[in-house]
């Protein structure tokens, strides 16, 4: 979803309750509510409490989207670390080390991060986890500097997969259905008491009444965009992390071959 369609959600949504309520004003030609003015405090407490649950709803999927960005953050910097802790060994277990983590990350970045627009993760990240541990049971510990280096590198490891699971657990959504139902209906109802307080000043009200909608229409958008982080759509987050580390792996040793395709895959 860009920007564009996202604009023309609201723009509809505005429109719609413009045309409701001219189509209540030709069924109805008095004021519902707006004559006995009864009405308007529960208009209003509806308002304000639809108002809440929906800023309260916006706080927590901004929290998803946060975390998500944190957690891809934390990884990428994580293993560029790794990187740079494998120059403390021999050179071929150096650049096998080096090599598995291009290959991480451009599994990162091709394939895992299309995946978790469906909600799990990707085979080939873990393929490529499984390698480098394989690799460190043949790391030479001989020296107390290459048990340190070693222990750094372990941390540096649990860094990584805390990172990566933090990013991986914000995939799936956190705002749940019964909670989208309650928030679509929610301003349904909030619109409709509004239109039924339609009395004089027809231009004016139908502008207040489509500006709610369009408000109500908004922030349900920016739940959902939130609430997704990974989708494709405009401000999503993207990889950009793990590509800034794919190109500083790259700059620390260029004559670095991985065994693996572009996009990540076992080659």
């Amino acid at each position: 979803m860009n920007l564009l369609v996202a604009l023309l959600i609201v723009l509809a949504a505005a429109a719609l309750a413009a045309l409701a309520l001219a189509l209540v004003r030709r069924l109805i030609h008095d004021s519902l509510l707006a004559d006995s003015g009864r009405g308007r405090p529960m208009v209003q407490v509806t308002g304000t409490l639809f108002a809440v649950v929906l800023a309260f709803v916006i706080l927590a999927a901004f929290q998803t989207y946060n975390n998500a960005k944190a957690g891809a953050q934390s990884e990428a910097s994580a293993v560029l670390d790794m990187a740079r802790t494998a120059a403390l060994f021999p050179p071929s277990q150096r650049d096998q080390l080096r090599a598995d983590l291009i290959c991480y990350g451009r599994a990162v970045v091709n394939e895992e991060w299309p995946a978790m627009r469906n909600g799990h993760p990707s085979p080939s990240v873990d393929y490529w986890i499984g390698a480098w541990r394989a690799e460190f049971l043949r790391l030479d510990l001989g020296s107390p500097r290459d048990q340190l280096s070693f222990e750094d590198l372990l941390n540096l490891a649990n860094t990584r997969t805390a990172g990566r699971q933090q990013r991986l657990s914000q995939a799936t959504p956190s705002v749940p259905t019964p909670l989208w139902l309650a928030l679509v209906f929610g301003g349904c109802i909030v619109v409709a008491l509004q239109l039924s307080l339609a009395g004089s000043g027809v231009r004016a009200h139908a502008l207040l009444v489509a500006g709610l909608a369009a408000v109500v229409a908004a922030g349900l958008l920016v739940i959902y965009i939130l609430d997704h982080p990974y989708q494709s759509h405009a401000g999503g987050v993207q990889p950009g992390a793990m590509r800034r580390t794919l190109v500083m792996m790259g700059n620390l040793d260029p004559t670095i071959r991985p065994g693996c395709t572009e996009s990540g895959q076992p080659g």
